[in-house]
């Protein structure tokens, strides 16, 4: 049993650039961080993404500007300390997520965007003021960058540099080491408020290559290997000890528009450039038709969230040719900068898009760049390629985030919509869901077909070779969870 093994073995593609909740959005990171860190509350995979207790054992709303939680008793971080509620204050005020040296905090100003205050009633009681009407602050509380970190550690480490090389949490794992492009080491916190971690400890190697990643798995070097293309199913399935696991996750691939670019200005261009994909085809070749197509910039996880009958992005190479020679196209140049397989098959996927849009009359070339740095440099003037994770089920959560006037884009310079800005505030503050589905289906046309800030593919997947006597299942987030929580070991 993995028990008996000295640690888990954990490969996977990329080094997270920090271990830090604020600066958490890089897939690499969220692979690590909810060993670490928890949050108030929580989502359990199992039941369709449904609220369940965590570091708050219950909660009640006391308007619909507050809500009241009761923080669980016992609980320690991974230095000892205990967990109090000057330790919620202290990591979801504005002064951790603000602060000098956070570089990388849009996730948690995203997440956090309506937090107001937090009234600390007693050591284990906190009041969660926010600055309107939010009916998705419980959510919001599940989040990226909603993570309780320790205040007094934070304090003790004197600074942002010397924190982020050694955080600490109350997760069911604590950090031994982390060396760049190598390896991060956790052991298991034995005095977990959650159980016993299944794990004695965890280590991540940082191995960029899939067919390394594959190799070491078949010969035993890894228990788990991350981020495995279809074609790699065969070499796994057929051994008796090792299987895939995984599926689609509450995450969308698609590509980014900027707006600002000459020949990208036009509306009607850019939604030319949707109408030239074939996604069913896409999937098909890519992702042997694992992965589902998604109606619009949201996920039936969203619930009464959910707009159900809104029409997927179609495939209209004639509707696109139309829109091309209204727009006044005359064969310009559009650059699509490009990672080398930052995501699973996107160079793949890249080159099958090139064909279907030349087919249109698109003269789109490739620009191959090293990374995020590069792809963003601006003007950027390009498309480019982009998950969108939903880190709270909820068009706030997913694609708000993304195009809201504190989001990505906006914040990139790269789209802008008054109106979509305007009935993202509406949203926050409606309560009936009938008119909360009206609202973001007049949002959907705004992004999609008004005024196109993306091109849409499919929803992500994300498969995991794995040992088979390895007692782990994934969840439906890019967040691994190893602790007591996952589902096969959770129990009841």
């Amino acid at each position: 049993m993995a028990q008996e093994r000295k640690k888990l073995i954990v490969a996977m593609s990329g080094f997270p650039p920090a271990l830090e909740p604020v600066i958490s959005n890089h897939t690499g990171a969220r692979r690590i961080m909810p060993q670490i860190f928890d949050t108030l509350v929580a989502l359990d995979h199992a039941k369709n993404m449904a609220l369940r207790p965590a570091l708050a054992e219950r909660w009640e709303r006391v308007s619909d500007r507050a809500v009241r939680f009761y923080l669980r008793k016992g609980v320690t971080f991974h230095d000892g300390s205990p967990f109090t509620a000057d330790d919620v204050a202290f990591s979801l005020g504005l002064d951790h997520v603000l602060g000098p040296g956070r570089s990388g905090r849009s996730i948690a100003i995203q997440t956090l965007e309506t937090l107001d205050r937090i009234e600390v009633v007693d050591s284990h009681t906190v009041i969660v003021h926010v600055n309107g009407i939010d009916t998705q602050l419980e959510q919001r509380l599940t989040a990226w960058g909603a993570e309780i970190v320790s205040k007094r550690a934070f304090d003790a480490a004197g600074s942002w540099d010397k924190w982020i090389a050694a955080p600490v949490g109350t997760g069911p794992y604590k950090l031994v080491s982390q060396k760049l492009d190598i390896n991060v080491v956790l052991a298991a916190h034995d005095g977990y408020w959650g159980g016993k971690p299944p794990f004695p400890g965890i280590e991540y190697k940082i191995i960029p290559e899939l067919a390394s990643r594959v190799n070491g798995l078949i010969t035993d070097q890894y228990d788990i290997v991350t981020d495995v293309a279809p074609d790699q199913f065969p070499d796994i399935q057929g051994r008796s000890n090792l299987e895939v696991v995984g599926g689609a996750v509450q995450n969308i691939r698609c590509l980014a528009i900027d707006q600002t670019t000459p020949i990208l200005k036009d509306p009607g261009l850019r939604r030319a450039l949707s109408l030239a994909i074939d996604r069913k085809l896409l999937v098909e070749a890519l992702w042997q038709n694992r992965v589902p197509l998604v109606n619009g910039f949201q996920l039936p996880s969203f619930g009464e969230g959910y707009v159900a009958d809104f029409e997927a992005p179609g495939y209209d190479p004639e509707l696109a040719r139309k829109l091309i020679k209204a727009s006044g196209y005359k064969g310009e140049e559009i650059v699509y900068r490009l990672l080398n397989n930052y995501y699973t098959n996107q160079v793949s996927g890249a080159q099958i898009m090139l064909e279907m849009w030349k087919a249109v009359g698109l003269n789109v070339k490739i620009e191959m760049l090293e990374n995020f740095t590069q792809v963003w440099s601006k003007p950027v003037h390009a498309i480019y390629d982009i998950s969108s994770t939903a880190v709270f089920p909820d068009y706030l959560g997913h694609a708000w985030r993304e195009l809201g006037p504190k989001g990505t884009f906006p914040q990139l310079g790269t789209w802008s919509n008054a109106e979509h800005f305007a009935l993202g505030a509406k949203l926050r503050d409606t309560i009936e869901p009938a008119e909360r589905r009206k609202i973001i289906r007049r949002m959907l046309d705004i992004i999609h077909i008004e005024d196109p800030a993306v091109v849409l593919l499919h929803a992500s997947g994300q498969f995991y070779g794995k040992r088979k006597d390895v007692p782990w299942m994934p969840g439906l987030t890019l967040d691994l969870n190893f602790g007591p929580f996952n589902a096969a070991f959770a129990k009841g």
